[in-house]
This record gives structure tokens, C-alpha cells and sequence, in this order.
């Protein structure tokens, strides 16, 4: 056996580790704008270097007198440059304390009251489980049942549809399989009608039963064809039911006016609040970009610390705590202006290249990919990929993100690049105006198309059809 022995060795190699600086513009590049936002708000209250430059609204908000410079504001000034000196260090001392407490609000008035109207109109909905558990705090029923209840509740999805089986709810909640039927049909007498069903089935005649609708022929197409009807085998169902395709048609038509997900009307939205980076706008016949300044504030170094900074009075302590602060201030300020200048150039370069979407619509869109950006502006791919990350742009056309304008694309015969997104356009416009009573097959969209000179095989057709949640032929078709 081989003695065993420690052997020790130095080896040399290369790997890039990211500065603090680096780091941190990646942050910023990525981050949203109303994210941003909270971002700049704390800094501005943990870092007392960095101040918000003053709007010309706020600069003639002060006392005319003081703001006069008179005889009498000089000799007051005289008088107490000593004790604002004492003052400033006071302050200075109390932020190097203080360490990241949240004491001051350094924005203005206009854009506090602008953010705070914003998130207070933000309310936290309650759940749909919260909801029916509400509605069960005020039924009249023995404790026993409103605990089976409460199991059966928390065995409802998002949809409103019970998703345990009644005897696994026995179970867990320890009591017979009467008492959670019982329980079930509790909860299925609140609203909204149809909740707490097991399927599609179910959940429709239980909305029917609300309505004391009493017409058989509708309750028989519920509870007998639903499936037959989904697969659009509307004259086999009018045979068997002997009716005709009239009256079927006329059935369907109050069976759309139920809910399949009533679960969903109660559910909490998922509301996504959004503010565009740039703006595009129609000017003297051209377009061009604007920032929405008013979103993000100006941010510059504080003349105060940079005089305490130079000031031989002040202690080494401060001094030192001045200039972390200081490095801090000027990496976060040049991170934003590097941030703004990157999107911006990026927005100049879809708005050089989709001009035709802004004249005249989707259908207009020019292929463009991130490498041709990159190209054009001379950056790496992954930093336009970070660059137009959830960031948004406002147009003439509506708001749009900023990955809405990267798409691949086709050429015509006659040279003429399309996008992809183009393509689609053409294609929902061809469906809509087709004869419902012989819809256009996939096969058939790809002839129209190649007739226009774009040839997009019928695969790709199906594709994207599907992308745009269109239903296949047969389930278009309309008797």
C-alpha cells in the first residue's frame, strides 16, 4: 500500500471578477423603472451626498424677502456662518450614526404626492378563499358542518372548482363522508354561482339551477353533449336531440352567457403596473424620442459636504465618512446616466427602423434582432438583452415593450422584409374575415400569404395561429 502523503502546489489563472462599480450598473441597467424609483428614494435617504436637483416650480417656492437678498439677509448670514459650520458637523455626525435609518424624504412635494396617490390606490384584494370563508362566518349551520366546511373551501382552486375528492376531505377533517356532501353543497349555495363544483358539467347546471332556468332542452345539452359541442359536432347533436341547427344555435347562445371559471371573478388580480422608459412622439412631421424625466429625480453631489470635505476644521472621521459616501454618490449617479444613454440609443435605433409600424400599424413591423443592435451601437448582445428587460416604451400606437420590437422575420419577392409579428397580424386579419360557414384551413392561409409574396409554410401558419390562440378550422366553423 502506498504511504499516503500531502501535496501542496501553486497554480495560476485567469478569471474576471466584477468591481463594485460593474456590479452595480448591471443593477441599474436591469432594474424597471418604478423599482428604480424605490431605489434612488432609499439612497437619497441613506446617503446625505446625494441631493435632487431643484425644479424651477420649487427654486420660487421659498420667502420672497429672504430670497431678495437684502441688507438684513447678509448680516444674519454674517452672524451665523459659525453656528450653521456647528451645525452641518452635527448633521453629518448624526447620518454617520444613523447608518441606513429612512429619516428624511428627499423628493419634491409634486413627485411624493405623485407616488404616494400611486401606491396608496394599491389595495391587497382578499382571496378567494377569504372571501367564502366570509360568506360561511354568516350561515346559520352546526359547528361540525362549518368545519367540514372550511375543508372543503380550502380544496377549491383559483377556478372555483373543488379539486379533493369528498372522502380524502372526510378524512382530513375527521368526520363522515354525509356531513362533507353536506358541506359541499353549503358552499356551492355561495357566490359566485357554479363555486365549488367538480367540472365544466356541473358547474354550468349548478349556475343554472341559480337562474331556475327550466328549460330542459338546455339542461339536456349540458348535461348530455358538452363534449360533442366543444368538438363543434353541432349538426350530429341537432339530430339527436331533434331540434335545429337554429335553436341549437339559439341554446349555445345562453350557455355562453354562464361562467366556466367562477372561481376566477373573485380571485385577486394580478394587476401589472408599468411606467415607459421614453416616449415617442409625432413632432413637426417626425418622430422623435423624449425621457419621461418627471419619473425618475435629477440627482447631483451636495455642495455642503464637498465644503465640509475641503473645510481643515473638519475631524478626519467625518472626512473619511464623507468621502465613502461620496464614492457611493458618483458610482450611482454615473450608473443612472450610463443606464439612460443606453436605453435611449436603443429606442433611437427601433425608431430608426420601425418607422412604418409607427405610420401605419403590427402589420408594418421590420424584422430586428439584438446582435443588429448591438452592431449598430457598438455594445455587447447581453447588455441590450439587460438593457430592454421588463422596460417599456410609449408610442403613437400605444405601449409597448421593449422585447415587442425584437422579432425575426421573412422577405418578399419583392425585397421587402416582414416580421414575424407581421405575419401574425396578416393572419388574425385573413381569419376575421373569412366565411364562418367554410373557414379558411391552415393550408389555404399559406397560399393567401404567398400571394402577397411572403412564403410561410403551412406548419409555420398552424404555429402561429395557435400563438394567437385561434382555434383550428373545424372548431371555427359555424353551421
Amino acid at each position: 500500500m502506498a504511504d499516503a502523503f500531502l501535496n501542496q502546489s501553486i497554480e495560476q489563472k485567469q478569471e474576471q471578477i466584477l468591481a463594485r462599480h460593474q456590479i452595480q450598473s448591471l443593477e441599474v441597467l436591469l432594474t424597471p423603472l418604478l423599482e428604480l424609483q424605490e431605489k434612488i428614494d432609499q439612497e437619497l435617504n441613506n446617503n446625505p451626498v446625494i441631493e435632487q436637483e431643484k425644479s424651477s416650480v420649487e427654486e420660487l417656492a421659498g420667502d420672497p424677502l429672504h430670497s431678495a437678498g437684502t441688507d438684513t439677509d447678509a448680516g444674519d448670514k454674517n452672524s451665523n456662518d459659525e453656528n450653521d459650520f456647528s451645525e452641518i458637523l452635527r448633521l453629518a455626525d448624526s447620518w454617520r450614526d444613523r447608518g441606513s435609518m429612512n429619516t428624511y424624504n428627499l423628493f419634491s412635494s409634486d413627485a411624493q404626492d405623485k407616488r404616494d396617490y400611486m401606491f396608496n390606490s394599491l389595495v391587497e384584494q382578499p382571496s378567494l378563499q377569504q372571501l367564502l370563508i366570509e360568506q360561511l362566518n354568516f350561515t346559520d349551520c352546526s359547528p361540525e358542518l362549518a368545519h367540514a366546511a372550511e375543508f372543503v373551501i380550502g380544496s377549491i382552486d383559483g377556478a372555483g372548482y373543488l379539486t379533493t375528492h369528498p372522502a380524502d376531505i372526510a378524512i382530513a377533517a375527521q368526520c363522515d363522508i354525509k356531513t362533507v356532501r353536506k358541506a359541499v353543497k353549503l358552499v356551492q349555495s355561495f357566490d359566485p354561482p357554479g363555486i365549488g363544483a367538480a367540472d365544466l358539467r356541473e358547474c354550468l347546471l349548478l349556475q343554472l339551477d341559480r337562474r331556475k332556468q327550466k328549460n330542459p332542452q338546455l339542461r339536456e345539452l349540458v348535461a348530455e353533449y358538452l363534449e360533442e359541442i366543444g368538438r363543434n359536432h353541432l349538426p350530429r347533436v341537432a339530430k339527436d336531440m331533434r331540434i335545429s341547427i337554429g335553436e341549437l344555435n339559439s341554446l349555445i347562445g345562453q350557455l355562453k352567457e354562464l361562467t366556466p371559471l367562477p372561481g376566477a371573478a373573485l380571485s385577486p388580480s394580478q394587476d401589472l403596473y408599468v411606467l415607459p422608459e421614453l416616449t415617442v412622439e409625432k413632432k413637426d412631421g417626425k418622430y422623435v424620442i423624449s425621457s419621461n424625466d418627471t419619473y425618475l429625480p435629477q440627482l447631483r453631489i451636495s455642495q455642503t459636504y464637498l465644503d465640509l470635505l475641503d473645510n481643515p476644521n473638519t475631524n478626519e472621521e467625518t472626512k473619511a465618512y464623507i468621502r465613502e459616501k461620496l464614492m457611493a454618490a458618483r458610482m450611482l449617479i454615473k450608473s443612472l446616466g450610463q443606464r439612460q444613454s443606453t436605453i435611449r440609443r436603443i429606442a433611437q435605433v427601433i425608431l430608426d427602423t420601425q418607422y412604418d409600424f409607427l405610420e401605419k400599424g403590427i402589420e408594418y413591423l421590420k424584422p430586428l434582432t439584438m446582435q443588429q443592435v448591438a452592431d449598430k451601437l457598438g455594445l455587447h448582445e447581453t447588455t441590450i438583452s439587460r438593457a430592454i428587460a421588463n422596460k417599456y416604451l410609449q408610442t403613437p400606437k400605444g405601449m409597448y415593450e421593449f422585447k415587442f420590437f425584437f422579432t425575426g422575420g421573412y422577405q418578399t419577392n419583392d425585397g421587402e422584409e416582414i416580421s414575424s409579428r407581421g405575419i401574425k397580424e396578416k393572419i388574425k386579419d385573413l381569419i376575421a374575415a373569412e366565411d364562418r360557414a367554410k373557414p379558411l384551413s391552415d393550408n389555404k392561409i399559406s397560399q393567401l400569404l404567398k400571394k402577397e409574396g411572403l412564403n410561410v409554410a403551412r406548419r409555420t401558419v398552424a404555429k402561429y395561429r395557435e400563438q394567437l390562440g385561434i382555434q383550428a378550422t373545424n372548431l371555427r366553423r359555424e353551421f
